[in-house]
């Protein structure tokens, strides 16, 4: 099987490309040593690789490293490429195409968009331009298909599975094997250096450049025309005022899908594994086999398959800003305010993305360049404040103040925006922090290309999400799959046998006629995470918490909302209805001090704990993922734990 790869800048339509020639016929694969993500198909018996967009061979962010280190190994064995290129930025392009030129690898140039191109009469001698390239060009529209016949033809043809069809050099000198070699060598030192701006060749090949494409485009006023259309868009899109209330529309928008539109799907899904889950205790007379299911391998399932919808409706939406062009107007709107905490405008989707989710928010950190903002994202986002943590905001602000008062702006909904903005504010901190101090070579330069607007390609962006969506289940699946049947084990097993259990259990009814005591509290008490919970009671009671907050705060770390139905359990509430709860918390006295367990003191170094606290594994597996090593998550929830224990101490003191 021969081997050839897709290469072009970002939003040049390679990868519509990509899933025109293969169909369903490809995969998602790691490049070894990172943990960034390529797409590989077949097509005709040849395999190809879908490169990540890369905008110069001097590039030194992650992934574009990645890509140009893939172009050298096909510069060495003489594989062949297929060059994309954006037929309305053609000049932009081919600043690209000239450095691979240069490298003398067998290509097929295809110039994508002709669809624009026509709506705006633009058009190309494209024998011309072949003859100036020294190799074939196709005109295609990726989103339709138009012109795919003729580059599988030209796949086909020996003269490309035979590496003897080179692109010539647009620099005459670099016809010359040494000097050739020489190029190539600077390149391997610019990945090891670091980034170096090449002033005197970037505007030689400009040079040659703008020559090349004023021979061949019958009339460039048209293209000037289409271009000057975008720019008409960008004094509104880009405005300091307009701009800035459209982008905060935007993200509104995109918020209020993740966070609301998805609440159906995933009530469905939580209700179907209820659902199964009580089929099983009814249906299975063996009670270890129906715990195990019921509360073991159906939470497990449920608690990966819930977040699906969130991840799918994020990146749908992502990749219609990415599509239409917008995407790059948002990080250069919000490039000024996130430098300060030295982040980019790249930084903005998965930041703000991150109050639905830290899952698909992390996720969505691979479309940063820079390394070192890439890793300061990814470990500051935890501290943004999802969607899981506002079961345990609302019932404890509830505790706090019961009697809400003062209309729409009541103290209940003051304090919610309180706690979000300590999370906005630890967020850019940290990243801050981050981005300092991390031993990761940092680009230092952001560049942002910004592409003319256009439909977003339909199904080339369906298609993406449900790859990534996918690769969530896959990948990050196994590790919370695993973490929840620790949970399980550790909230259903004892130590102690169960007829001691029952006689304690016996013993608190006889000793309390008038109250309702929860068999299931009991067991709780006693398995091996009630036991945990005493075992950390002498280190949380500086916070003001008990061994029974402790169990809570011991199973909230699968999830941080599972906090409310573990107190409902061990509070012998029976319901998770939230009258019942609060009432009860309420009404719970401190053995010790004869006052309420849940004064205001306690409720804030609760509130201050959980939001600072890293109380998600399913994050820490895709940090994991998403960073290759289990170093990075560990880290992270460590000096996340440490952060939320100094917080609720200091709340604690103070209230």
């Amino acid at each position: 099987m021969s081997h050839f790869a897709l290469v072009g800048k970002p939003n040049s339509g390679k990868s519509s490309l990509f899933n025109l020639l293969t169909g369903l016929h490809q995969k998602i694969a790691n490049y070894g040593g990172a943990t960034l993500e390529s797409k590989v198909g077949e097509f005709h018996g040849h395999e190809i690789t879908d490169l990540p967009g890369i905008k110069s061979l001097h590039s030194v962010s992650l992934d574009e490293r990645i890509t140009k280190e893939m172009v050298l190994e096909y510069a060495d064995s003489k594989s062949p490429i297929l060059f994309v290129l954006n037929g309305m930025q053609l000049e932009n392009n081919m600043l690209l195409f000239s450095e691979i030129a240069d490298l003398q690898i067998p290509t097929i140039v295809v110039i994508n968009f002709k669809d624009d191109l026509a709506k705006n009469r633009v058009v190309f001698e494209r024998d011309k331009l072949a003859q100036a390239l020294g190799c074939p060009v196709v005109m295609m529209n990726s989103r339709n298909g138009d012109g795919l016949e003729e580059l599988k033809q030209l796949l086909d043809t020996e003269s490309f599975k035979i590496p003897n069809a080179f692109c010539k050099s647009l620099y005459d000198e670099f016809q010359d094997g040494e000097i050739l070699n020489s190029y190539k060598d600077s390149l391997v030192q610019a990945r090891n250096d670091g980034a170096h701006v090449h002033e005197n060749d970037f505007f030689k090949r400009q040079k040659i450049i703008g020559s090349i494409v004023r021979s061949i485009i019958e009339d460039p006023t048209q293209k000037r025309n289409f271009l000057e259309k975008s720019k008409r868009w960008d004094r509104f899109f880009l405005h300091p005022i307009y701009g800035i209330l459209f982008f905060l529309f935007t993200m509104l928008l995109v918020f209020q899908a993740v966070f609301y539109f998805a609440t159906i799907p995933m009530d469905w899904i939580d209700q179907a594994f209820a659902s199964m889950s009580e089929w099983t205790n009814i249906n299975i007379t063996n009670e270890w086999v129906a715990s195990i299911i019921s509360d073991g391998i159906l939470p497990g399932l449920g608690g990966v398959l819930i977040f699906v919808p969130q991840i799918a409706i994020l990146f749908f939406l992502l990749g219609i800003l990415e599509h239409s062009g917008y995407l790059s107007r948002i990080s250069f709107i919000s490039n000024r305010f996130l430098s300060k905490f030295g982040l980019s405008g790249q930084s903005v989707i998965p930041l703000m993305s991150s109050w639905a989710c830290a899952i698909p928010a992390i996720m969505s950190a691979r479309m940063i360049d820079d390394p070192k903002e890439r890793m300061a994202v990814i470990f500051a986002t935890p501290l943004m404040t999802c969607s899981a943590r506002l079961p345990v905001y609302t019932i404890l602000i509830a505790v706090m103040v019961p009697n809400a008062t003062g209309g729409i702006f009541n103290i209940q909904g003051v304090l919610l925006l309180v706690l979000y903005l300590i999370g906005v504010i630890a967020t850019l901190v940290t990243a801050w922090f981050i981005s300092r101090r991390a031993a990761i070579p940092s680009s230092n330069l952001w560049s942002l290309e910004l592409p003319v607007y256009r439909i977003p390609n339909w199904r080339n962006v369906l298609y993406n999400m449900y790859l990534k969506t996918k690769a969530f289940v896959i990948d990050a699946g196994k590790i919370i799959f695993i973490v929840a049947m620790v949970l399980w084990f550790l909230a259903s097993y004892s130590p102690q046998s169960e007829a001691y259990i029952e006689n304690e259990y016996q013993s608190l009814v006889e000793a309390n006629p008038d109250k309702v005591i929860s068999k299931d509290a009991v067991h709780l008490e006693y398995s091996f995470a009630g036991y945990l919970g005493k075992l950390i009671e002498p280190a949380i009671k500086p916070l003001g918490y008990d061994w029974k907050m402790g169990i809570a705060l011991i199973s909230s770390f699968a999830a941080r909302e599972v906090f409310v139905g573990s107190l409902s359990t061990i509070y012998s509430v029976g319901s998770e209805e939230e009258s019942l709860i609060l009432t009860r918390l309420r009404n719970e006295v401190n053995a010790d001090t004869g006052e309420a367990r849940y004064n205001l003191a306690t409720c804030v170094s609760l509130l201050l704990f959980y939001v600072f606290a890293l109380q998600c594994m399913s994050t820490m597996a895709i940090v994991r993922r998403e960073t290759g090593s289990w170093r990075v998550p560990i880290i992270q929830f460590v000096v996340m734990l440490i952060m939320a224990y100094v917080f609720a101490f200091i709340g604690y003191r103070l209230f």
